[in-house]
């Protein structure tokens, strides 16, 4: 068919050409942003079908570890695919070129793809093809995840599919999918960062399948702090590992932080970016100004890329993988149909750039058949930093926040970040004063810790919950509440317990019907009575007078933190007593609860 070009974008070059069509990278006139566009000439209506479906399995998947679409239009002439252009390199490219990863840049790969497999998962879908051809590593030292060319419903039973360096054991038996057979490719791909080599290696599928499903696992390979991490999640059966990707980002986060410090993950990105920046060449946006084609073949893309089916880029665990990939790999990714099976050189300058690898990466695709629609905002980022300032008597090295990244208006960022930090400004003036009014006076600073911990993370709602543990000037037998904070990301705003909740539950019958619920969950009576104190009463849920004199107000004794597994209904308050005590209703329990806005927010 004659090429065509969608209306309201400006081509600034062609990435890559096939049998089935051709990718470009373009600019957006409305908004000025860059994105990469796939048209699609297929007159195949079985391919334009297989698309659409995939299309409308991964609607509504808006991540910022995850590849944006932004569009998916269908005109006479052909199908084409507006999605996020990133400037960054493969994982693959990076590993090829530096070797292993130090543990701490391994272990903020992982999470990124982590948290971005866990979105994945809140839609119900399964990736079962994770490995480093589908993990983007920008120029920040960020990763993203893309490629969803053979994901699945959860549950969905099939054929073996995958790449077989990355299978679980349960992908080689047909088993149906879930979340945990992409904790087990995430596994495998960490090793490698670490190790330098995939955990499995094998000549055939067979000897893959062997050594997946009965090897020994090898995680004393590895660095010892990282070890325990690998067994759980190489565990052979899916029961014995993580039950998810945010699970598992949970477990590393604790884990990363008990060894490296708080400051790990900011190290990691620092020495992915480093990496990274070898590679700048081939950033599609630095050849865009050079002039100059993004990088050739060569063993970025891997030769490889065509011939193995569904592989976006080359080497997938060693040659061995490209040539077992091809019996295994069950349906192809939609990339290796558009460009073709031998498209070589092309498919390696994509992957060497412009994220257009697999099934084109469709992540919130919005079915059209009108003109295109403006791409949309960057989402939200809630990231975490260590504090920096030094504050008179306190000693603050231990301190960590949350703030915000990738919100468009700058107004509404200043605000999330405010609110996001107010928990351990409120520890910071509480601990002044209390050191100020010490009795004898002190003689050494408090040591203020602050671990805040994300739960949800957008796209409209971000919930954040901060413990403040504290070491005093003078023997004390007391501790600072956990406070939770609930963000309206769209607007800024703090969320209090009458924005989140319907109305009717914070009167004398719904506070009845929520203890209620929370009680069938107790696993301590003695605990839940001393920290519980029922009735539940409206005040619980609102702040209250302050701890100190010319201090601020307390926060809520118990809060709403919204976490992928569930609501924790949390009781907390500063003394001795009872500081924190927590119980983790699913959300089916609670959605009738809460505020429609807010329940449409979370998992199902």
């Amino acid at each position: 068919m004659d090429e065509w070009s969608l209306p309201g974008y400006v081509t600034l070059r062609e990435l890559g050409r096939g049998g089935f069509g051709r990718v470009v990278l373009a600019r957006h006139q409305a908004s000025g942003t860059h994105v990469a566009v796939k048209y699609l000439t297929v007159p195949d209506e079985r391919f334009r079908t297989e698309f659409r479906e995939e299309a409308r399995m991964l609607r509504g998947l808006d991540d910022p570890y995850v590849v944006r679409l932004f569009e998916y239009v269908e005109q006479p002439q052909g199908a084409a695919i507006v999605m996020e252009a990133i400037d960054g390199v493969p994982l693959r490219a990076l590993l090829d070129e530096h070797g292993p990863l130090e543990p701490e840049a391994a272990l903020a790969v992982l999470k990124g793809s982590l948290l971005g497999l866990g979105a994945a998962h809140h839609a119900g879908v399964v990736h079962r093809d994770y490995k480093p051809a589908n993990v983007m590593v920008e120029a920040d030292g960020r990763s993203k995840l893309i490629d969803f060319g053979i994901a699945v419903r959860s549950g969905a039973a099939g054929q073996s599919a995958g790449t077989p360096a990355y299978m679980a054991p349960e992908q080689w038996a047909g088993a149906p999918a879930s979340p945990s057979t992409d904790v087990y490719a995430a596994t495998c791909v960490f090793f490698e960062c670490v190790v330098g080599r995939t955990p499995y290696q094998g000549d055939t599928a067979v000897a893959y399948r062997a050594q997946h499903t009965s090897g020994e696992i090898p995680a004393d390979q590895a660095p010892p702090p990282v070890q325990a991490l690998i067994h759980r999640g190489l565990a052979k059966h899916p029961a014995d590992r993580p039950p998810g990707a945010l699970e598992f980002a949970e477990e590393l986060e604790t884990a990363a932080t008990a060894e490296y410090g708080p400051q790990w993950e900011s190290n990691g990105w620092r020495r992915l970016a480093e990496a990274a920046a070898g590679l700048a060449a081939l950033f599609p946006f630095a050849a865009l100004v050079a002039g100059t084609a993004p990088g050739a073949a060569g063993h970025v893309g891997g030769a490889a890329a065509g011939k193995a089916a569904g592989a976006a880029a080359g080497k997938a665990g060693g040659a061995a993988a490209g040539k077992a990939g091809g019996a295994t790999a069950g349906k192809a990714g939609a990339l290796t149909k558009i460009l073709g099976s031998n498209a070589g050189v092309k498919l390696g300058a994509i992957v060497a750039g412009v994220v257009v690898a697999g099934s084109a990466t469709t992540a919130a695709i919005v079915m059209s058949r009108h003109q295109p629609k403006k791409p949309k905002p960057v989402a939200a980022r809630i990231e975490l930093a260590s504090y920096s300032r030094s504050v008179a008597g306190l000693d603050l090295r231990e301190a960590r926040y949350a703030h915000v990244s990738g919100v468009r208006d700058a107004t509404v960022q200043r605000k999330i970040d405010q609110a996001l930090f107010a928990p351990l400004d409120w520890g910071i003036v509480l601990m002044q004063k209390q050191d100020a009014e010490a009795n004898p006076p002190c003689t050494k600073p408090t040591i203020l810790r602050s671990q805040p911990k994300i739960g949800i993370n957008g796209p409209h709602l971000a919930s954040v919950q901060y413990a403040l543990p504290a070491t005093y000037c003078s023997p004390l037998d007391y501790q600072l509440p956990r406070i939770t904070v609930n963000v309206d990301l769209r607007t800024g705003n703090v969320l209090t317990a009458d924005e989140v909740f319907r109305p009717e539950t914070l009167r004398q019958d719904g506070l009845a019907t929520l203890l209620n619920r929370v009680s069938a969950h107790v696993t301590d009576p003695d605990l839940h009575t001393v920290c519980v104190r029922p009735p539940l009463r409206h005040g619980d849920f609102f702040q209250t007078t302050a701890l100190l004199p010319g201090t601020r107000p307390a926060p809520p004794r118990i809060s709403p933190f919204f976490t992928a597994g569930g609501m924790v209904v949390s009781w907390s308050h500063a003394g001795s007593e009872c500081p924190y005590y927590a119980i983790t209703l699913p959300y089916s329990e609670v959605r009738d609860l809460l505020n429609p806005q807010i329940a449409a927010e979370l998992p199902r």
